[in-house]
């Protein structure tokens, strides 16, 4: 036997046979029609086959545009009618109306909605009243609505109008109208997936950003996939667990990002902020800002949390260079003396409290006006860059280097006793002195003449501190420079910032 392949066409099931079989063979057909069409175009073939296999007299689509505790708007936004005399889109009456929720029949009706709730009705059973005053006037004796519910929100109604027949649906016919339901939600969910595409696609050509979203619910992290991979996959997006999500984060960010979240949920601000690094699957970083907010259930609780995440690589470059103008000598690129003196306040503040001695030199460069003046300031400019690589040369990393202005510098040495201050500023004295230096094949000689002083608490003001350094590097130069002095060896730290003491 040869295999049989065909389409919904081509099954022998019609919609006059008023069977549960052709309920399903439409509901089918309509699903290959909607899957194919989309969202709108699809759904008058939905509510056309739907219609005619039902026998009803009108099917229709109610959107629900607003709904507070006591108003609801809704839009009659699709029908089918199978007469001209049946027809009501179109009236005033239905497009875009507002109502108040004043009834308690209208608040029980609207409430069951929004518990997903299917209602059928014969109005002639009804009880006197609003509702069925409302039914008899549009000529309905039997009806049956189906709840749409996108996403767990009460979104619109499907609904069957029979003007005919007092018609009572049986229990197989409302299931298999609720998946009808279900198509349209369906539908409704992709076209707007469909329009967060294209509105993030545009937001990414104007931005670099990508989308993402969490799901309070599931615990599930939604990115797209150009956030994490950094060539084009098959797959539009990703799926992954809250804890895999935060792998993605760099080890310092964390706690960061966990601590802005939790703030943000707990104050309920408008948008949520936080600057990170990312991982891609290569292992590169890359700053990325993420923006966002949350949709909130009715009882208060976070449902989810969706944004983008825009690239600010060149944001956090254009930072780091402006930092750096604000801390770094720019013809060396050593710290600058702001920078410099906001260091030395904080291991002040150190010493005091903790007792860690630290060291301070001050170095001038002899006889540098001198040089200036013979070569010109291409020369000075090499002067001062040659001078600070021999410093660096002799310095621990976590040393501190400064041009404090000119020809005078300061080094910060943490931890360092007057012995250990002395012998690396009389090594940096010595390779000054011994390393040479050309230009345009003169060599040129340089010197330099070296202030020590150490802090071991006491004294809280940095300009004191300066000071004395000052003292000891002003002792060098009288003593003929290329020396090293220490206020040790002097006695001449300030007292009370006084003057030199006796």
């Amino acid at each position: 036997m040869a295999i049989q392949t065909g389409n919904f066409s081509d099954l022998g099931v019609s919609y006059e046979s008023g069977t549960n079989a052709a309920l399903l063979t439409a509901i089918a057909r309509s699903a290959e029609l909607l899957s194919g069409k989309g969202w709108p175009d699809g759904v008058n073939d939905l509510l056309e086959a739907l219609g005619r296999v039902t026998n009803v007299s009108r099917v229709w689509i109610f959107q629900t545009v607003s709904l507070t505790d006591t108003h609801i708007t809704q839009n009659y936004t699709f029908e089918w009618a199978a007469a001209p005399k049946y027809k009501q889109i179109g009236m005033p009456m239905f497009s875009m109306s507002t109502n108040k929720i004043d009834r308690p029949e209208y608040r029980a009706l609207i409430d069951s909605r929004k518990r997903g709730e299917w209602q059928k009705t014969i109005v002639h059973e009804l009880e006197s009243g609003w509702l069925r005053d409302t039914l008899e006037v549009q000529r309905i004796k039997s009806m049956l609505t189906i709840p749409v519910m996108v996403e767990g929100e009460w979104w619109g109604t499907l609904g069957f109008d029979d003007c005919e027949r007092a018609y009572d649906w049986s229990d197989v016919e409302v299931a298999l109208l609720k998946t009808a339901g279900y198509l349209l939600s369906n539908a409704v969910l992709r076209d707007r997936l469909n329009a967060k595409r294209k509105q993030f696609d545009i937001v990414k050509q104007i931005t670099d950003s990508s989308p993402w979203a969490y799901d309070f619910r599931t615990g599930q992290v939604w990115c797209a996939s150009d956030l994490i991979h950094s060539v084009p996959m098959p797959t539009d997006n990703f799926r992954l667990s809250l804890r895999s999500a935060l792998k993605l984060v760099h080890p310092e960010d964390r706690a960061h990002l966990l601590e802005t979240v939790r703030s943000y949920l707990s104050q309920k601000r408008d948008v949520f902020r936080c600057d990170v690094r990312l991982f891609t699957d290569c292992g590169d970083l890359r700053w990325v800002e993420l923006m966002g907010n949350v949709r909130w259930s009715e009882d208060g609780t976070p449902k989810q949390f969706a944004g983008i995440a825009v690239d600010i690589r060149a944001r956090k470059r254009e930072e780091e260079r402006l930092k750096q103008e604000a801390t770094t000598d720019p013809l060396t690129g050593v710290m600058n003396r702001r920078m410099f003196e906001r260091t030395l306040q904080r291991h002040i503040e150190l010493s005091v409290d903790e007792g860690v001695p630290f060291a301070l030199l001050l170095l001038d460069i002899d006889c540098f006006k001198g040089l200036n003046d013979k070569y010109g300031h291409s020369l000075g400019d090499q002067v001062l860059r040659n001078f600070t690589s021999i410093c660096r040369r002799v310095l621990r990393a976590d040393d501190c280097l400064a041009r404090m202005g000119g020809d005078e510098f300061a080094v910060l040495l943490p931890g360092m006793s007057w012995d250990s201050a002395r012998e690396v500023g009389e090594r940096i004295r010595r390779n000054v002195l011994t390393t040479p230096y050309y230009f345009e094949s003169t060599q040129v000689l340089m010197s330099t003449s070296v202030g020590v002083t150490v802090h071991e608490g006491g004294v809280t003001s940095p300009t004191r501190v300066l000071d004395n350094a000052d003292i000891a590097l002003y002792a060098a130069k009288m003593n003929g420079r290329n020396c090293l002095v220490t206020t040790a060896d002097t006695n001449c730290r300030m007292k009370d910032g006084r003057g030199p003491a006796s």
